[in-house]
Formats: structure tokens, C-alpha cells, sequence
């Protein structure tokens, strides 16, 4: 079952793009292919909806052309116009900017923004515009578990986009400076949102950093996944104390990393995270279970805790103890494959 992924691709979620090339590269424009981008997530602690309202994608060829600029609009699976309930939209009505609960597309689930949309082979880098908080119509947003706040959020990416493309009042630019290739034969592209260490909320306003979405080929990546058993699971909160509470998740790591060598996010540690997946169920506490999706091949370890709550890349809560409580090491990921690690 696909449960909550993160995306790893290098040493902080991060940047091996399939067909990534390090210098330019010329598009044949006689030449095109079929190319899919979607976005998806990792669950989060303490929120309940993480909305973000998509409406544009521009595709930057390194060979000197025109930009690509795509509308991103909400439709059915057949690419109809909806209107917010999901029913055809009326002729005349103008189409309605497509917004996403992050929430709702984890494991290896994500929702296409364009899909099959021919574009010419070659080298590009790319820019999504996302409105931000503010924005009159439409705008993007987190809603908070427990109180239901619905608080703004507001997209933060390296000013406007290059190449003449610019910038859209209240909205925010992802820009991806990593250069990709748009292939003869697989594009099947994710935009990867690392919520557990992008979301910040700051003076009644959350952000959500450029730094955290990874654009990833799926095609080249593989998948880990696992149980997390009913004894762990419930040995790790006996054997812990928080006064914190608890939040169960499983932190992967790059290379054979020993369980002593396991740090946090905050830096502590020998060897430092490149992502975390939450521990979900779906049986009402029968069963857990935890995935990390578009794994880029490699070597890597896994290991779970419950005090995942005291960890951040702004430090480890005061007053708090996090700790790995058990791990697996030394797995081996290859493209296309699902590799079992349980706990």
C-alpha cells in the first residue's frame, strides 16, 4: 500500500534529476515528445490541509528559444474544464487555476499539472508559479489541525523567472536552476514538496521554501517501503520520554549508516537525514506503515523514531530528547524497484 513518500534523490532530498545534464544543451524543435509534471508531498505534523494554488508553468530551453509557457487549469481525467465541484464547466466560463491539497497525493500518488503536453526535446529549466496568500482569487493556504485556522501561504522562490518570462502579481516562482532534459522517450516529471523541512509558519503566515521542492524524472527512481510493527511501535512510546507527545516516523539516510550514527535534521549527529516519512495507518492502529517514493538508486538506511515532533532544521525542541529507536541498513535501491525494509 502507498503510503507517505518523501523524495531523495542525493544528499538532501535532493538534486539528481533524471538526464540531468551540467551544461547547456540544444532542443531540436523538429523533434517532440509527450512530458507530464505533477506535483506531490509528505505528510506533515500539525496541519490537516496544505493547499497550493497552481496557474502557470514555463519550460526554459538552454538553446537560446522562446520560453514555454503553459496555463495550469483544473480539469477532469480527460482534460475538461471543472468547475469547483468537479462538473463540467459552463461554455463562456473562464477556467479556474488548478489548487492542490498536498495532503492528498503522498506515497506515489501526485496530480498532474500538465499531462502529455508535447514539448521539443532538448535541455530546459523550469519555473512554477503558485498563488501566493494574498492572492484576490484563489488563494493558497494551510489549514492547522484541531483549531481548522485556515492561515495564508505564500510561495517562496528566487524572485521572478528568467529569460523574459518575469513575474505574476501575488504569486510566487519556484524556480528549478537545475538543468533537465526532456528525453525521446521518458518525462515523467514530479515536483516534489519536502513539507516536513520547507513549511514554516512565522507572524501568522506560512512559507514554503524553494529549497524543499525537488524536481525528479520518476522513471529513473525506485521505492522504499516497509512495516513498522505493532511491538516497535509501541515499545518506542513506552521506552521514550516526551513530554512532547509523540509523532512516529522513519528518517532515511544516504549510504550504510550505522543506527549510532544516525543525526537529526538539526544537525546532530554523525550522518544527517535526506528525508522522513511519516508512520500512517489505515486500520485504525492493526497495522503501520511508512514509504519513501522516487528514490534515486543508491545505497541507504532507514531508521524509525517517535519523537520525530522534536526535530527541525531550526534545532531539536527545547527540553526534548529525539532519538532513532531502531533501524535497518545497507539497502540497496535500483530503478523500478521496491525494496522492503521493516521495523
Amino acid at each position: 500500500m502507498k503510503m507517505c513518500k518523501r523524495s531523495v534523490l542525493s544528499a538532501s532530498v535532493l538534486l539528481i534529476l533524471a538526464g540531468c545534464n551540467s551544461g547547456g544543451g540544444s532542443s531540436d524543435s523538429n523533434a517532440t515528445t509527450p512530458v507530464t509534471l505533477s506535483v506531490s508531498d509528505a505528510p506533515l505534523d500539525g496541519v490537516s490541509e496544505v493547499v497550493v494554488t497552481y496557474n502557470k508553468v514555463a519550460f526554459l530551453p538552454l538553446d537560446g528559444s522562446s520560453p514555454l509557457l503553459f496555463d495550469v487549469y483544473k480539469t477532469d481525467e480527460d482534460g475538461n474544464y471543472v468547475d469547483e465541484n468537479g462538473a463540467p464547466l459552463p461554455d463562456g466560463d473562464d477556467p479556474l487555476p488548478l489548487s492542490v491539497n498536498l495532503l492528498d497525493f503522498q506515497g506515489s500518488d501526485s496530480k498532474s499539472l500538465l499531462d502529455d503536453q508535447d514539448i521539443p526535446t532538448g535541455n530546459y529549466k523550469l519555473c512554477l508559479f503558485a498563488h501566493d496568500g494574498d492572492h484576490p482569487t484563489y488563494p493558497s493556504y494551510v489549514k492547522e489541525t484541531g483549531n481548522g485556522n485556515q492561515i495564508p501561504l505564500t510561495v517562496k522562490g528566487n524572485g521572478k523567472c528568467p529569460q523574459g518570462v518575469g513575474e505574476f502579481e501575488n504569486t510566487g516562482t519556484l524556480y528549478f536552476n537545475d538543468t533537465f532534459t526532456v528525453n525521446d522517450q521518458n518525462n515523467d516529471y514530479v515536483a516534489e514538496f519536502d513539507l516536513r523541512r520547507g513549511l514554516k509558519e512565522d507572524s501568522g503566515e506560512y512559507t514554503i521554501q524553494r529549497t524543499s521542492v525537488m524536481l525528479i524524472n520518476t522513471v529513473t527512481t525506485g521505492e522504499i517501503e516497509g512495516d513498522v510493527s505493532l511491538a516497535t511501535y509501541n515499545g518506542c512510546e513506552t521506552d521514550t520520554t516526551s513530554g512532547n507527545g509523540f509523532a512516529h516516523a522513519v528518517y532515511l539516510y544516504e549510504g550504510n549508516v550505522a543506527k549510532a550514527d544516525m543525526g537529526t535534521f538539526a544537525g546532530t549527529g554523525n550522518t544527517a537525514p535526506v528525508a522522513a516519512a511519516n508512520v500512517v495507518t489505515e486500520d485504525n492502529g492493526l497495522t503501520y506503515e511508512y514509504e519513501f517514493g522516487f528514490v534515486a538508486p543508491g545505497t541507504y538506511s532507514v531508521g524509525y523514531t517517535c519523537t520525530a515532533n522534536d526535530d527541525s532544521e531550526e534545532g531539536i525542541v527545547v527540553g526534548e530528547n529525539f532519538s532513532i529507536y531502531t533501524s535497518q541498513s545497507g539497502l540497496s535501491v535500483a530503478a523500478g524497484s521496491e525494496v522492503d525494509a521493516n521495523l
